[in-house]
């Protein structure tokens, strides 16, 4: 991971700092998005805590990680149904034009076709982490962005002030076994960290 473009720093979580984050991700689900106005889920980075080994890294705002990314930020419903998300700049020009969504700022649209059902809520998905795929004994490799609360203790805890820096979460884990052993060890979504 040390060679990819833009990162600044990274640190394994220990338990200490593991604590630290997942607090600050609770608080940040507490609080809500939007000033409190919409309930906020940070579904990516749960998955990434209930994977056996945790990173956190620190990137330039540019970088690589995040340009690539296809969904940072959705907008479901209750029923789980995407009713709008940011797009990163080439998704958001191929939609221009098309009726079925409204942009509501130049990177985020609604889309008009899936009517809401029930109260929508903020969601930070899984990102993709292609950094690790050939790396023989990593497994089941998923990142997120953390909340602003999250970032904060993550970067305090790098000692990372610049303004213009991004945290990102990676989780995977370690050994041969095959995705049904892994997965049956996974405790998402039946009991999350937020839940203890």
């Amino acid at each position: 991971m040390e060679a990819i473009p833009g990162l600044r720093s990274m640190a394994h979580l220990d338990a200490a700092f593991r604590d630290d984050v997942i607090e600050a991700e609770r608080q940040a689900e507490k609080m809500g998005a939007l000033g409190g106005l919409m309930p906020l889920c940070n579904e990516g980075f749960w998955c990434t805590m209930v994977r056996e080994e945790q990173y956190a890294l620190v990137f330039d705002g540019g970088s690589s990680v995040i340009d690539m990314a296809t969904d940072l930020l959705q907008l479901k419903d209750e029923r789980g149904n995407l009713v709008g998300e940011w797009l990163p700049a080439h998704r958001a020009e191929d939609l221009r034009g098309d009726d079925r969504v409204q942009f509501i700022s130049d990177d985020f649209v609604l889309y008009r076709d899936v009517p809401p059902d029930g109260e929508p809520r903020v969601v930070l998905p899984e990102v993709e982490f292609p950094f690790l795929n050939e790396i023989e004994g990593v497994n089941n490799v998923t990142s997120a962005s953390p909340s602003g609360l999250a970032d904060e203790v993550i970067r305090s805890h790098l000692g990372l002030s610049d303004p213009g820096l991004l945290s990102h979460m990676v989780g995977f884990d370690i050994g041969t076994a095959g995705p049904m052993a892994l997965r049956d060890r996974r405790r998402w979504p039946r009991s999350r960290p937020s839940d203890r």
